[in-house]
């Protein structure tokens, strides 16, 4: 894996994209001007933050593709030994119950580019339900640490076929709580073998959600 690092960029995933030739890369940046997150929604930048992205050729995976964002979410979080984050379903990172980063996961001809943001410090976050994982602000070299970790973490993953859904489901909110998604609304009740939710309606009708559009109900 090659790895990049910058302090400032337009956006990880086009750059890691456009730059990718054999190997898999990482990009890694502390800020980025044009990102982007989940479903098109624009990227807002915390205190500080970090924006990497991994991509590779899809060629290269064993597995079933659909697994790829929750295998991500989970490469990270799993990195933290004295933190307890934890999964909203499929991969937003949730820490004391505010959503603290996200995965993007995209794909371009035989590329696959895996994208991770996640606040490290946000003295005032001014989105409802955002936070940060510190208190304070880090060395800018364990962020990128971190996000070197992270790719690694996935690339083993991958090469090792070896993802463990249980493993997964430990740090997930979500099973057994009431949810909202774009059609309606359900009880989550477990990750299909292709990472899809899930869902038992009102009348008792089972329902597999892939759109990660839904929110927990407290």
């Amino acid at each position: 894996m090659k790895s990049i690092f910058f302090d400032e960029i337009d956006n990880t995933q086009d750059f890691a994209i456009n730059e990718f030739k054999k190997e898999p890369l990482l990009i890694v940046s502390k800020v980025q001007t044009s990102g982007r997150g989940t479903n098109q929604n624009k990227w807002q930048n915390a205190d500080q933050s970090l924006a990497t992205s991994l991509v590779f050729n899809k060629k290269i995976i064993n597995f079933t593709k659909t697994l790829i964002p929750l295998l991500a979410g989970y490469s990270y979080v799993s990195l933290f030994k004295n933190k307890n984050l934890k999964l909203k379903w499929p991969n937003d990172i949730i820490f004391k119950n505010d959503k603290v980063g996200g995965v993007l996961v995209e794909e371009n001809n035989e590329l696959v580019c895996v994208g991770l943001g996640v606040n490290y410090f946000w003295e005032n976050p001014f989105l409802p339900g955002a936070g940060a994982i510190y208190d304070e602000k880090q060395d800018d070299q364990k962020i990128f640490q971190d996000a070197e970790e992270w790719g690694k973490t996935i690339l083993n993953y991958i090469k090792n076929e070896d993802f463990s859904l249980e493993n997964y489901t430990s740090k997930l909110t979500t099973l057994g709580k009431l949810v909202e998604y774009p059609e309606g609304r359900g009880w989550a009740k477990d990750i299909n073998a292709d990472g899809s939710l899930m869902i038992e309606t009102p009348s008792g009708e089972l329902l597999n959600l892939t759109s990660p559009l839904i929110s927990e109900i407290k």
